[in-house]
């Protein structure tokens, strides 16, 4: 019998299954500035560049030790919320004034230059998202009772209006929280995110020369509240979450996930704390996982979005980029914020 039972015994411990342990570390860096930042492009980990409040661009080439500020003096009045860069000196930067200039520069923001200047009555430009070198996409709040997405198929330079789009719902707009209400893929696949009078999703699957729509189950029934992030790691597997701005503990239907392109969406059997304006995936090629941050802090997900766990407190944090190839990740927010998070599998 004393045999059996150190046989069973060892049996439960091999087939046991050891789970890691997630930690992150969090290193505030400091800026010459008090904006606000919704625009964030990390490079890599050295390289990061920042925009927002009164016109301010910042740059960075030592992992935030030292910033130089590229800021487009023409342009203190405007909120730059949409930031790429290509590398440590070409970058492009569009606010959200009206009309819509989109700037880029090659020498690391000693000059810029207007590349396209876009018109329109209510044109409050919310993303800005490059899928490769040439193409990339940027979105408007709707004009004209449908929402406005430009296209550039030369790297930047040049913009005009993609395909047919589904009509707005009155009340529906997108928000221009963190530059991640749309998504972009090489494949040609692209989404964006809407709330107000519903939350919904907008897709294309050919660059943008038609689009559909589809509800999701994300709450929204007032202006503030909707989908404020989503993000997809290939063409069928995707998260969206967002919730209330100003309630920001609230955190009832604030996430959901797809598994077939944003056809249908689930919510998540496990919330979010609360409002999170940010979604971005983290790879370093062995683990992945999905960071979800807002005003309050951020949470993680190990399980394409079906359940999220707590990650750490943190203040008036709005947006978040992940270091390619690694599990890093800076954020960006209020009064001239950036941090670097470091996450820790063991």
């Amino acid at each position: 019998m004393r045999y059996l039972l150190l046989l069973a015994h060892f049996l439960m411990l091999i087939g046991c299954k050891k789970h890691p342990i997630v930690s992150f570390s969090f290193e505030e860096k400091k800026t010459p500035v008090t904006a606000s930042f919704r625009g964030l492009h990390v490079v890599n980990e050295n390289c990061i560049w920042l925009s927002g409040t009164n016109g301010t661009i910042l740059r960075s080439i030592d992992g935030g030790i030292s910033w130089c500020d590229c800021s487009i003096l023409a342009e203190k009045e405007n909120d730059f919320r949409n930031i790429h860069a290509v590398d440590s000196l070409k970058a492009f930067v569009v606010g959200i004034h009206n009309p819509a200039i989109i700037y880029s520069t090659i020498d690391g923001g000693k000059k810029w230059t207007g590349v396209d200047t876009i018109y329109g009555e209510n044109i409050f430009f919310n993303s800005m998202k490059f899928t490769s070198p040439d193409k990339a996409m940027a979105l408007s709040d709707p004009m004209d009772g449908k929402f406005l997405v430009m296209q550039s198929n030369d790297g930047g330079m040049s913009w005009s209006k993609t395909g047919t789009m589904p009509d707005a719902l009155s009340l529906e707009s997108n928000f221009a929280a963190s530059n991640t209400c749309i998504e972009y893929l090489p494949s040609g696949h692209a989404w964006f995110a809407t709330g107000g009078e519903k939350a919904r999703i907008f897709y294309t699957k050919n660059n943008g020369l038609n689009w559909d729509v589809v509800n999701t189950p994300i709450m929204a029934n007032n202006e503030i509240q909707g989908i404020f992030s989503l993000a997809f790691k290939d063409s069928l597997h995707g998260v969206a979450v967002g919730g209330n701005f100003e309630e920001t503990h609230l955190n009832d239907s604030v996430a959901a996930y797809t598994a077939d392109g944003g056809l249908s969406w689930q919510l998540s059997k496990k919330m979010t704390r609360g409002y999170r304006s940010c979604v971005q995936y983290c790879t370093n090629g062995n683990n992945e996982m999905i960071i979800a941050l807002g005003k309050t802090g951020f949470d993680y997900s190990k399980d394409e979005g079906i359940t999220w766990h707590r990650g750490m407190d943190c203040s008036d944090y709005y947006t978040i980029r992940s270091v390619p190839g690694k599990l890093k990740a800076y954020a960006a927010g209020a009064y001239g914020r950036i941090a670097k998070i470091n996450i820790h599998i063991n």
